[in-house]
């Protein structure tokens, strides 16, 4: 027989209380003629006090012990409590095929105490465990580690605190509990805004969380960071899912990732993007769903998104790019007296690409900006190159020919403008209408101007008036010659190249010619942007009476004139029948 050589590897594994005798395994490698042995040995083991020379115990043979690649594994039981026995050496004999034992090596030191107090786990899996008492971990104030490639990957600490990821990260262990970092984080110090800023992760608040990343800091109870970059969590319950250089310092505070985003009061939300900050005056709820440089600052407010937008009101709204509700400050508010009612709260204001600031100018207000012009019910704005885009067109819809806008006051009476079509080609009949729609009936129309297409214009109800008070007026005088001005006025028969440039008057036309009319009454005409001419008659009808009563005046005169000549002609006939009388005597 070969020489056997050994390594001995011991395992044991309690099937029963270590203070009572229990069957233990034995675990070892056999080697035989120098290559690890193969087949059914018996070995014979022999329990010695701790110099090898006393037997406590008779020596226990196990016969065909099956040994596979050099490995072996026997369950020993000598009886007796073997952790009331100090130190102790344990004699290992092989034998095959009925030959005679041989001693491998000499006794093994065998500390039963200190093995017996625990149970060694055995990768292929154990059974007859007890989990009131069988357990993976330490008992003394030690951090349980796990590594892979001799490098730290998860600890464990007290009480019920779990660190995955890099050895730098940390929970606060004083006190902190059920706090847990996923994974992540580092030893370096290039994270952040800062290079000497730490990369790894850290927990110190109750039931704070870190899913992984780095640089990340969780301060607040219920706390959470998804992952990310150097992202500070420090309101109760606050959440940041991601991103870089986020700070959640609120309760419920959500931030959804982006970077150097801001939630800073009570359930404060930043959905994403770049330097945004949701906050308020002192309820919170503000919310900005992303964007950049956008700053919700009243309660309950919001931005949905754009670039430099500013809900500084309570219940406001901003949204596109510069749309600003003014804050409090802006206003001249004192936040101490504001509660509840700080800037211009319940403004809507919504603006276009233009970099200027479009702001508000007080409460309540609903603003739009749109230099391509504002469509209702249609995105045509017009393709004329006379038609601005800066314009506003309201268009029917659903098979309603009739266009309508109402303007209403609060006891349910106002104006009504309507547009009623005459035909396909027509442009329609417009109405100036008073509206009374006080009870459940039908309103009453009462219209009040109405213009048809062929530009004829009534009024109905009244004349059309201007202020002419006395008292508002000053350097009264009269017309110098108004019957001269008048006929130096001519009217005129006349068709237009464009009716389109004459709000569409096709067809012969008169009126005046405004360079004529300029030349007597430069009043009356402007320029416009095209450089076109326009005749205004402002105070015709006072030119017009002044030129009658001078014309009366004058027919007064030669009436007058008329009547001291008649009565001369009357005087020469009479004289003259006195002479023809004188003569005939």
């Amino acid at each position: 027989m070969h020489p056997f050589a050994r390594s001995i590897a011991l395992g044991l594994f309690l099937a029963a209380s270590a203070a009572q005798a229990a069957p233990w395994t034995y675990r070892g490698t056999l080697n035989d003629g120098g290559v690890p042995a193969h087949g059914r040995y018996d070995f014979r083991l022999s329990l010695l006090d701790a110099g090898g020379a006393k037997s406590l115990a008779y020596p226990l043979t196990f016969g065909g012990v099956e040994v596979k690649n050099g490995a072996f594994a026997i369950d020993v039981d000598f009886g007796l409590d073997l952790t009331q026995f100090g130190a102790l050496t344990l004699r290992t004999e092989v034998a095959q095929g009925g030959s005679g034992f041989v001693a491998l090596g000499e006794p093994k030191p065998f500390d039963a105490k200190a093995a017996l107090g625990s149970m060694c786990w055995d990768t292929a899996g154990n059974a007859g465990t007890n989990d009131a008492t069988d357990f993976l971990g330490t008992t003394d104030g030690e951090h349980l580690i796990l590594k892979a490639g001799n490098s730290q990957v998860m600890r464990y600490a007290a009480p019920n605190n779990v660190i995955g990821g890099s050895s730098a990260n940390n929970v606060d262990t004083f006190g902190g509990s059920s706090q847990t970092i996923a994974g992540g984080g580092s030893a370096a110090m290039t994270c952040g805004s800062a290079d000497n800023e730490s990369c790894a992760n850290q927990v110190v608040a109750d039931y704070g969380s870190i899913g992984g990343g780095a640089g990340n800091y969780v301060f607040g109870e219920y706390a959470t960071i998804a992952g990310g970059d150097s992202n500070d969590v420090t309101g109760n319950a606050a959440t940041i899912a991601g991103g870089r250089t986020n700070t959640a310092s609120a309760m419920s505070a959500t931030i959804g990732g982006g970077a150097s985003n801001y939630a800073t009061l009570y359930s404060a939300t930043v959905g994403g993007g770049v330097g945004n900050s949701a906050s308020g005056y002192s309820l919170g709820f503000a919310t900005i769903a992303g964007g950049s440089g956008n700053l919700a600052r009243g309660d309950f407010s919001m931005v949905p998104g754009g670039y430099a937008n500013q809900a500084g009101g309570d219940y406001s709204f901003a949204a596109g790019r510069s749309a600003r509700v003014r804050t409090a400050a802006d206003a001249g508010e004192s936040t101490a007296t504001c509660v509840n009612n700080c800037g211009d709260e319940g403004a809507f204001v919504w603006a276009d690409a233009l970099i200027q600031p479009f702001t508000s100018t007080g409460p309540n207000q609903f603003l739009m900006r749109a230099n391509g012009g504002v469509g209702i019910n249609t995105a045509h704005l017009g393709n004329h190159p006379n038609l601005r885009s800066a314009e506003l067109t309201v268009r029917s819809i659903n098979g309603d020919p009739n266009v309508d806008m109402n303007l209403m006051t609060a006891n349910a009476r106002g104006y009504s403008m309507a547009v009623v079509p005459d035909g396909a080609a027509g442009a329609g009949t417009f109405y100036l209408q008073e509206i009374n729609a006080v009870g459940t009936g039908e309103p009453a129309w009462s219209p009040r101007l109405i213009i048809t297409p062929s530009g004829q214009t009534q009024v109905q109800g009244g004349a059309v008036g201007t202020i002419s008070d006395a008292r508002l007026k000053k350097n009264i005088g009269d017309i110098e010659r108004p019957l001269d001005t008048l006929l130096a006025l001519r009217g005129h028969r006349f068709e237009y190249l464009d009716p389109a440039q004459a709000l569409g008057a096709a067809g012969t036309r008169i009126g005046f010619v405004a360079q004529e009319v300029r030349e007597v009454l430069p009043q009356w005409v402007s320029e416009n942007g095209a450089g076109y001419y326009s005749v205004a008659p402002s105070g015709f009808e006072a030119l017009a009476v002044e030129a009658i009563r001078e014309q009366q005046s004058l027919i007064a005169a030669l009436q007058a004139r008329n009547g001291q000549l008649q009565q001369a002609v009357q005087a020469l006939a009479e004289r003259l029948a006195a002479l023809e009388a004188a003569k005939e005597h």
